[in-house]
């Protein structure tokens, strides 16, 4: 092994991990949303994940009693719930996305039936 100038314990060292995660991607998140490249409504929910994962590390000894349960270390158990987080916010944003399909095609054919109303009163003038 290696000279640590902080040795941690590694529950510790996945804490600073997590904690360091959450604050890049908050950093990230909010350089995106002052650039415009992200609405507000995103912004608040990635703010919220950033917020998680800067908790994260102190979800782990308290995940131990359920982890132990299920045969699980309690760090892989916490990674578990975050895949299962974003599994869900994956199927939201595809929902957000299926929506916008929809007002889209919508929007397109009343363009087109307004386009032929308009091409039509034209060649009768």
């Amino acid at each position: 092994m290696g000279i640590s100038l902080f040795p941690m314990t590694p529950a510790a060292s996945q804490a600073t991990l997590a904690a360091a995660m959450g604050l890049v991607t908050l950093f990230v998140v909010v350089r995106l949303s002052r650039r415009g490249q992200l609405s507000f409504r995103y912004a608040l929910g990635w703010m919220a994940v950033s917020a998680l994962g800067i908790l994260a590390g102190l979800f782990v000894p308290l995940a131990e009693p359920v982890a132990d349960a299920l045969g699980l270390s309690a760090a892989a158990l916490v990674a578990l719930l975050g895949v299962v987080f974003f599994v869900l916010i994956a199927i939201q944003l595809s929902i957000s996305i299926s929506g916008l399909q929809k007002q889209n095609r919508a929007l397109a054919e009343s363009i087109a039936n307004l386009e032929q109303r308009i091409g039509a009163s034209n060649s009768s003038h």
